[in-house]
């Protein structure tokens, strides 16, 4: 298995991340994921990882880097999937490894992820690579 940062994108990778992404229940259009990730793989303070096993992606992870007033730079994790049939292989982990490396070469010291409260599994995943729970949050939104 191999980790491969994203400089460019085909459609038959967004093909291939769009049905990891609805294993979770992310049900994106094609077209619209498909150029949503042309875009991010062009931004220098984003980060598209896949996790390639026999030419086929079995996982990927979308990290960048957050500037906020009130806090420090952190790298923060804002998608991660692994195919569900892959599970429990270090894809994952791997794939966080990468993203930490990646980070580290931004000058950057922390990491962050958000994690849905109904994914508990995902909350240990996330605990035995060393994060710690340190805040929960309500999410709102709006439609403009």
């Amino acid at each position: 298995m191999e980790i491969i940062q994203l400089n460019t994108v085909t459609e038959s990778q967004a093909l291939e991340i769009h049905v990891l992404s609805n294993q979770l229940g992310y049900e994106n259009d094609t077209v619209l994921l498909f150029n949503r990730l042309k875009q991010i793989v062009k931004l220098n303070d984003h980060a598209v990882f896949i996790a390639k096993q026999n030419d086929k992606i079995v996982g990927w992870l979308h990290c960048l880097v957050c500037l906020r007033v009130e806090s420090p730079l952190f790298v923060e994790v804002t998608g991660l999937v692994v195919d569900e049939h892959m599970r429990g292989q270090q894809i994952g982990k791997k794939l966080i490894e990468a993203s930490k490396h990646w980070g580290r070469h931004q000058n950057i010291s922390i990491m962050r992820v958000r994690c849905n409260v109904i994914r508990i599994e995902s909350h240990r995943f996330y605990q035995t690579l060393g994060f710690i729970s340190n805040k929960e949050q309500k999410v709102f939104e709006m439609n403009l």
